[in-house]
């Protein structure tokens, strides 16, 4: 299924065109993970297993290469060991570069580079690139040295190639991240080992520990500036970097690195288990059984090619986080700085605030044993730190965004049976600890801005503090549902109460949520579209983030008619729905990649407004969810800016998933599933407790319109259903033409539930 190109003596492996992919049943082979590597998908192409420790890859030069690569870059600068999709520049620890000749000291930054960028980098040609699950390969222009990569869960693996008769050498620049030069040290073992660490301040300051072997022995070694190194002594310093000399033989130069958040003794332990032998194609051919199996949690049929690998690769980088952090020995760094050991695998790299949009319930449902495990890590965090984290890296919490949502991430698992018995009445009791302290937000019934220090601020932005009330109603919704199942009724209906806050903010005489001062009275001047009082975006994005009672909302707005023109103009309605990929994707780059919230645009590159596609749901025109919901899923293409986004650790790959599928999980932490519009005639969710299975039989790009529904048989008349309808498995049979029926789904009993129309049985919460 692949065609065959020579370079530098090394087979490289060329994925084929979108077409010829047609027919192989093999997921791995429609995943792309050049998807997303242009801004501002900051995703990474190299190898890494699902929830992998180590994510090894190339990293590139200049500032937009947040996720260490961007495809517009022409240098590589080297190898490194970790690296995440988020919205600012983390990982890339741990860098190995191979080298011919004197290698060059000294960083480009020192002639206009705003990172570092080291003078022994090399020009690449993206036409040698090769990336799929668990393998990446490029050829090194500079030095004429064919790269390849592949990984296990905790350790990666290097295969060079050097040209005959040159100095063959190998940089590890252990100092060097994407966020500068840091205090690091490395020790030359023995002839054929490298041990070290470095203490980066990359995000919150954390250590990485890693040991690298060599299948050849090291002549000489020598630090970046010219310092031997002899086996046996180390060197610290800040951006300490090595040069290890192999000789002047060139040929094939394989490379294997464990890394560790413990200690050396951990990165050796890594190293050694998961990969004990020098089979570089053994590794590769692991990693992608590993990757057909995950992959295979979700199968589907039907659709263009173009469309399955945009899917397939959604539910790969669906899959990448959060990480494993322990070691294979159990032993993992708490958040109180001291090292724990489990019987189980540790999580961390949490981005939470991201990932209540879709991600989690993903994961949730089709990998629930690591789900499982990452709350009981979330619980660890808190018994070692007091709190549950917000943005999680390492063993630290860097506490990005706002709100509190962890608690819906642990409202997933639990209401889908996740939580251990015995772990329920503590983890409730953090997260309730966690709601109570709020003292501004309890008192005024919302969180109060300050006061514009001028006019010109309510124009430039402001304090989030608007947003972040309507965060805090989501968490406390999921957290009411939690108290519900635990029969903790005070609890319960305090939690509803408050989750019915975002009334406070809803303007009666603008119908729009508005920023509030804490004397009661209102952000002058107010316009939606300016972000005064919303962290990255604006009212017209924000003011939808009351997923847990949307009726309500809806009535307090003006009611289903002026909500459905609201959409309409927030969705760019009919135009997205008819013309695919240019109107929505104007719209999500007027917010130039996120950074400039101004207007009325949909912006699903940040996640804040993702749900309003299906909102038409509960407005009376199912119809025009299926429209929009099909536009915006136009805009996630097949191509290096295939991404409307920062990946944020997988969030908007994870939304794109449902989306595809044709149903969404509307309400963070309640396994509640409202209807859209499915791109495949068929699929299948491997759920443990009996697959979910969509069949869409006329699915098409313009048979997209629901005639009519069935569940398991039975005539489905409203557009959602909820887990105890899919417990011992269940089919979900949707009717589609190209003409729409407004009448499926559109009458006002047949709207999915809000907080303040139906009890909480009907979110479906279980556990």
């Amino acid at each position: 299924m692949r065609a065959r190109r020579f370079v530098a003596g090394v087979v490289v492996m060329l994925m084929l065109p979108v077409a010829s992919r047609a027919g192989t049943d093999d997921p791995a082979a429609w995943v792309d993970p050049f998807i997303g590597t242009l801004v501002p998908g900051f995703v990474n192409p190299g190898p890494v297993l699902p929830h992998g420790m180590v994510a090894l890859g190339p990293d590139t030069e200049g500032p937009l290469n947040y996720g260490g690569y961007y495809r517009h870059n022409s240098l590589i600068t080297g190898f490194s060991h970790i690296h995440m999709s988020a919205g600012v520049p983390r990982g890339a620890q741990i860098p190995l570069m191979p080298v011919t000749g004197e290698v060059l000291g000294g960083d480009l930054s020192d002639i206009g580079w705003t990172q570092p960028v080291p003078a022994y980098s090399s020009a690449f040609d993206h036409a040698t690139e090769v990336a799929e699950p668990g393998y990446y390969a490029v050829q090194l222009d500079r030095y004429a040295i064919g790269a390849e990569l592949t990984a296990t869960e905790r350790a990666g693996m290097h295969r060079y190639r050097f040209p005959a008769g040159v100095a063959s050498k190998i940089v590890v620049d252990v100092g060097r991240d994407l966020g500068g030069r840091h205090p690091a040290s490395a020790t030359l073992v023995d002839d054929r080992t490298l041990a070290g660490s470095i203490t980066t301040s990359t995000g919150p300051n954390h250590t990485i520990h890693f040991v690298a072997r060599f299948d050849r022995s090291v002549l000489a070694a020598h630090s970046l500036e010219g310092e031997l190194l002899m086996p046996g002594s180390t060197l610290s310093a800040d951006g300490a970097g090595v040069v290890l000399d192999f000789g002047s033989d060139g040929g094939v130069l394989v490379a294997k690195v464990g890394i560790s958040y413990v200690d050396q003794a951990g990165a050796a332990g890594n190293l050694d288990a998961e990969i004990p032998r020098w089979d570089f194609d053994e590794v590769r051919s692991d990693a992608v059984a590993e990757w057909r199996r995950a992959l295979s949690r979700v199968e589907v049929e039907g659709g263009t090619a173009a469309e399955r690998i945009s899917f397939t690769t959604a539910l790969y980088h669906s899959q990448l986080f959060p990480n494993v952090a322990s070691d294979v020995d159990g032993r993992y760094l708490g958040a109180d700085g001291e090292i724990h050991s489990g019987n189980r695998p540790h999580y961390s790299h949490f981005s939470l605030w991201d990932s209540y949009r879709g991600q989690n319930q993903l994961l949730a449902e089709i990998d629930p044993v690591a789900y499982r495990d990452m709350i009981g890590s979330l619980l660890d965090f808190h018994r070692q730190s007091g709190s549950l984290p917000r943005w999680q890296l390492a063993n630290r919490d860097q506490g990005s965004m706002s709100g509190d949502p962890v608690i819906p991430f642990v409202a997933e698992g639990w209401c889908r049976g996740l939580v251990p018995d015995d772990a329920k009445p503590e983890l409730f009791e953090a997260m309730r600890e966690m709601v109570e302290r709020r003292p501004e937000y309890i008192e005024h019934g919302y969180q109060p801005v300050r006061p514009p220090e001028s006019s010109w601020e309510v124009y430039e932005g402001g304090p989030g503090s608007t947003g972040t009330s309507l965060e805090y109603g989501v968490a406390e919704f999921s957290l009411a549902l939690m108290a519900d199942r635990l029969e903790r009724e005070t609890d319960r209906d305090t939690m509803v109460a408050r989750a019915m806050n975002y009334r406070n903010l809803l303007d009666p005489q603008t119908g729009w949520i508005r920023p509030r001062f804490a004397d009661g009275s209102w952000l002058e001047p107010f316009h939606p579209e300016l972000g005064y009082g919303f962290q990255e975006g604006t009212s017209w994005q924000y003011s939808w983030l009351a997923m847990q009672d949307l009726r309500g909302l809806f009535d307090r707005m003006g009611g289903d008619s002026v909500v459905r023109d609201r959409l309409d103009t927030l969705l760019a309605f009919p135009a997205t729905a008819t013309v695919p990929v240019l109107p929505a994707k104007a719209q999500n780059q007027a917010t130039v990649f996120g950074i400039a919230y101004y207007g009325n645009q949909y912006a699903p590159g940040n996640e804040h407004d993702l749900e309003a596609p299906f909102l038409y749901n509960y407005a009376g025109a199912p119809w025009k969810t299926q429209a929009s919901a099909r536009g915006v899923v136009s805009v996630f293409t097949p191509t290096p800016d295939g991404l409307p986004g920062n990946d944020d650790l997988g969030a908007l790959s994870g939304w794109l998933v449902w989306a595809m599928l044709g149903i969404y999980p509307m309400t963070p932490g309640a396994p509640m599933y409202t209807v859209a519009s499915p791109v495949f005639t068929s699929a299948v969710v491997h759920r443990p407790t009996g697959d979910l299975t969509i069949s869409a039989p006329n699915a098409s790009t313009t048979a997209k319109y629901v005639q009519s529904a069935t569940l398991n048989g039975a005539p489905l008349d409203r557009a959602w259903f909820t887990e105890s309808d899919l417990q011992d498995g269940a089919t979900v049979t949707l009717a589609m033409d190209a003409i729409p029926n407004v009448a499926w789904g559109a009458a006002p009993q047949d709207a999915p539930p809000s907080a303040s129309t139906h009890a909480l049985d009907a979110f479906g919460c279980g556990g």
